[in-house]
């Protein structure tokens, strides 16, 4: 990932200026710092210096994140929005690793939501047809990368914010382990599964933006002190002998037929670089989501909002608000009863991890629906997090690389997902596979 120029900033944001109007990606620029910076390295590194790992690379982030002196708007109405008295600590390893930050994404409504229908606003649109949706909640953060905006962005993902725009934007978005990158300065949607990860075309420049933000935050309750290592130099290690589990329940059931294609013809490609590709069921896969996003999840959104919904309902857009109302119901009962069906459930992945080293599945059922086909929150993030729920919810990581298009153009996602703390498996996988295709060298066709 060689260090981008003053000029290489000026392009991003002049291509900011042309086509964020038309997608909508981004809710803030801040030209003139991303310009200083540049010029900053651009003299540092004549000088002899290296910035780090992400010298000069452009990127922008989720506006979920808190910035010093930057108003964050969570992606809801100005009541909300809240003044930043520091970096988060994602922020300050993004800039200590010498990225040029350029901008701040749009974003489902508090993070809630899988399609980027943004009442306050405005929908953010998908750059391959910007009358579909670009998933969410970390959509901007996707079309920002899918339309050139920036090479790397940041997103998070709780059931599949991250890897839902990914697929469906064309890009490769990685989810880490819980734990493995801090969540502090970051509005949450649940206490135990939110995660925090980069978003770019290439597995290789996700995987640098991984290395300089993974770490320990002692600030962060969930943080977990585990080793990563420098694992950049084995990224083209290959995956010979790597069992790779295919389920034969759940996973391929009700697909759209080009989704079915693309995600064989991925895995036929991974055996082919040397994976021994193992038949595997998952057990309770269809019944994951049901038992634990609208229990654990809705109640936690629910009380982490619930002086907003109480004190200004009106500022929160209807259908968060909905959605946010289901978790008022839930009981105490209720609640641990999930907690408990969960703590189960990962114990059958430890067994199944101990069979397989890394699982393979379509990220999403369907490519990028229409704008007015996803009116209803509810439903459409029940229809495109269907196989990325139960992962998050087991703290797995995970991660979406796009793996063909489908008859409309419009891209395919495959879904990588690995033991919990094995991202550098993940990332060799990943990078195996777009060494065999070019599908993440496609680019959508913008005005340029």
């Amino acid at each position: 990932m060689p260090g981008a120029s003053e000029a290489e900033t000026r392009a991003r944001l002049a291509r900011i200026e042309s086509l964020n109007p038309i997608v909508n990606a981004l809710l803030a620029v801040d030209a003139d710092g991303a310009i200083r910076r540049a010029r900053a390295q651009d003299e540092a590194r004549a000088a002899g210096d290296w910035p780090g790992l992400l010298d000069g690379v452009t990127v922008t982030v989720k506006d979920c994140f808190e910035l010093a002196g930057e108003t964050t708007s969570y992606g809801s109405s100005d009541r909300f929005a809240r003044m930043g008295h520091r970096d988060a600590p994602l922020i300050r390893r993004l800039r200590d690793a010498g990225a040029i930050l350029v901008g701040r994404n749009n974003l489902s409504e508090f993070c809630l939501g899988s399609t980027n229908q943004n009442e306050h606003h405005g929908p953010c649109r998908n750059p391959w047809d910007t009358g579909r949706v670009p998933g969410g909640s970390s959509g901007g953060s996707a079309a920002s990368v899918a339309a050139g905006l920036c090479r790397v962005s940041i997103g998070t993902d709780t059931g599949g914010s991250i890897r839902i725009p990914a697929a469906l934007c064309g890009v490769v978005g990685l989810r880490p382990s819980v734990g493995r990158v801090s969540n502090s300065g970051v509005i949450p949607c649940s206490v135990d599964f939110d995660t925090v990860g980069p978003l770019a075309y290439s597995v290789a420049d996700v995987a640098r933006a991984f290395a300089a933000i993974a770490g320990y935050d002692p600030e962060d309750p969930n943080s977990v002190d585990v080793p990563l290592g420098n694992f950049l130099p084995d990224l083209k290690a290959g995956i010979a002998g790597t069992r790779i589990g295919l389920p034969r329940n759940f996973y391929f059931d009700n697909l759209q037929p080009a989704v079915a294609e693309r995600v064989r013809a991925a895995a036929a490609v991974l055996e082919k670089a040397g994976a021994v590709l193992v038949d595997v069921t998952i057990e309770d896969a269809e019944v994951a989501q049901a038992r634990t996003a609208f229990s654990l999840l809705v109640a936690d959104m629910a009380q982490y909002h619930l002086d907003k919904m109480e004190t200004a309902p009106e500022s929160i857009g209807p259908e968060v608000l909905r959605r946010l109302q289901l978790g008022l119901p839930v009981s105490g009962v209720q609640y641990a009863d999930s907690r408990r069906w969960l703590a189960s459930w990962k114990l059958r992945f430890r067994a199944l991890f101990e069979r397989v080293d890394l699982i393979l599945t379509p990220t999403t059922s369907i490519t990028a629906p229409r704008i007015y086909d996803s009116a209803d929150m509810i439903e459409a993030t029940r229809a495109v997090s269907r196989f990325t729920y139960g992962f998050g919810a087991l703290g797995l990581p995970a991660m979406s690389v796009p793996c063909g298009f489908d008859g409309d153009g419009m891209p395919v996602g495959l879904q990588i997902v690995g033991r919990w703390f094995d991202e550098p498996l993940v990332f060799r996988a990943g990078a195996a596979f777009q060494a065999a295709t070019d599908h993440h060298r496609q680019r959508p066709a913008l005005p340029a």
